[in-house]
């Protein structure tokens, strides 16, 4: 079962010389292991939406989703994995 987070969940993250995630503080607390990257880029005829996403693994037991907004480098936990 999933569960998306709406809104998304603001979380501090720390992140390794490359760039990827390995531990993540807020609502959700742990060690991070990167599974997979993306990049989404939408709405560019508007107001456009550029970010970074990680499906990783939380705590080695909790798979989730989380993105980085590439305009503001703010990190979002959207959806957790049961």
């Amino acid at each position: 079962m999933t569960r998306l987070l709406s809104p998304p969940t603001a979380i501090d993250v720390t992140i390794d010389h490359g760039g990827a995630p390995i531990a993540i503080s807020g609502a959700f607390n742990g060690s991070i292991v990167p599974i997979t990257r993306w990049k989404v880029e939408t709405s560019w005829w508007t107001r456009p939406v550029v970010r970074e996403y990680w499906k990783a693994l939380l705590n080695n037991n909790l798979l989730c989703e989380l993105y980085r907004d590439v305009s503001t480098n703010e990190w979002f936990l959207e959806r957790v994995y049961d």
